[in-house]
């Protein structure tokens, strides 16, 4: 930029000169006024040429590789797209540049992190649910469930003939070899929720996923009809005297969730934990992706901006008359 004004001031100063000079060729050369014409055109053309030959590049700050992204747009917006702040950085905009390099820095840093802390998370809450939730004691909570309430299934008696009087042992390598999980299925689709309002609603609304899979483990700390499953269940009943001739409530589904146990809820809250863990893991990738789209733009227009700054078009027209012309 010092470069170009100083061509600019020095034709400034040159046009009382060329001025002067003209009149004083006029006055001694008045006999050979196509020889005067000619003196004057290679004159002009000599301060022309200099300015003219800047002007195609008006802009020229940065150096090495870095020329072509501080100078050209295109070139700008995809270095921060790959690299945000490379941009900024060859337009020797530093503060920027730290900026969208501390945020790319930061984004890859927490979404790392917190994407570790939800899988830790969820591999915990497996383990625990595998150890606390039982398909034996479900499947025959199933049974008696159906007993109590005189409900008739046609897949009842098969379910209540394959458990033979199992229990649950909660080792999931013993218990899911005593089920077959596309019977229970068939009892789930024909069993009617009864709740403690005594109202009969529809159907499960939902038969139990294969064992070990991502759904299998959201559902089972999700709906009210797999409560029975946790541990911890006929426990908690008793704690709430249910026994005697208040036994049966245990065979009820309580719609606010009253009758679930604490194991229930404790992986709720587990689960509920491993997946807001995901989701800011998630919020600190979309956070990545916008830091290179901004950084892009930023860089993008920062050069378009730079160039149109100063843009200026000098020339000396006849009649010792110069043009520049500022864009802002």
């Amino acid at each position: 930029m010092m470069k170009h004004m100083f061509y600019s001031i020095l034709i400034l100063l040159l046009i009382p000169t060329i001025g002067f000079a003209q009149g004083e060729l006029s006055e001694a050369f008045k006999a050979d006024k196509e020889k005067i014409e000619s003196e004057r055109s290679f004159t002009s053309a000599d301060l022309i040429t200099p300015v003219m030959l800047q002007a195609d590049n008006p802009q020229n700050y940065s150096a090495g590789f870095l020329s072509p992204i501080g100078n050209r747009a295109g070139y700008a917006f995809l270095s921060s797209a790959l690299i945000p702040g490379l941009g900024q950085a060859a337009n020797e905009n530093w503060i920027r540049a730290g900026v969208f390099l501390a945020i790319e820095a930061a984004s890859i840093y927490f979404a790392i992190d917190y994407q570790n802390r939800g899988r830790r998370g969820e591999r915990n809450y497996e383990n625990w649910a595998d150890q606390n939730w039982s398909v034996v004691q479900y499947a025959n909570w199933l049974i008696e469930y159906h007993d109590v309430h005189g409900i008739s299934n046609p897949h009842i008696e098969d379910l209540r003939g394959m458990l033979a009087g199992s229990q649950a042992s909660f080792d999931t390598s013993v218990d899911w070899q005593l089920v077959d999980l596309s019977l229970l299925r068939r009892v789930e689709r024909n069993s009617p929720y009864i709740t403690t309002d005594d109202l009969t609603a529809n159907n499960f609304s939902h038969v139990l996923p294969d064992y070990g899979s991502q759904q299998y483990y959201e559902l089972i700390a999700k709906y009210y009809q797999y409560q029975a499953g946790w541990r911890d269940y006929h426990q908690f009943h008793d704690q709430l005297g249910h026994t005697n001739g208040l036994f049966n409530r245990r065979y009820f589904i309580e719609r606010n969730g009253a009758f679930a146990s604490t194991m229930f809820w404790d992986g709720v809250d587990r689960a509920q934990q491993f997946n807001d863990e995901y989701r800011t893991g998630g919020n600190f990738k979309m956070l990545l992706i916008a830091n290179h789209v901004f950084s892009a733009f930023d860089a993008y227009f920062t050069v378009r901006l730079k160039q149109n700054r100063l843009n200026a078009t000098p020339g000396i027209m006849p009649g010792r008359q110069i043009s520049m012309n500022y864009n802002f």
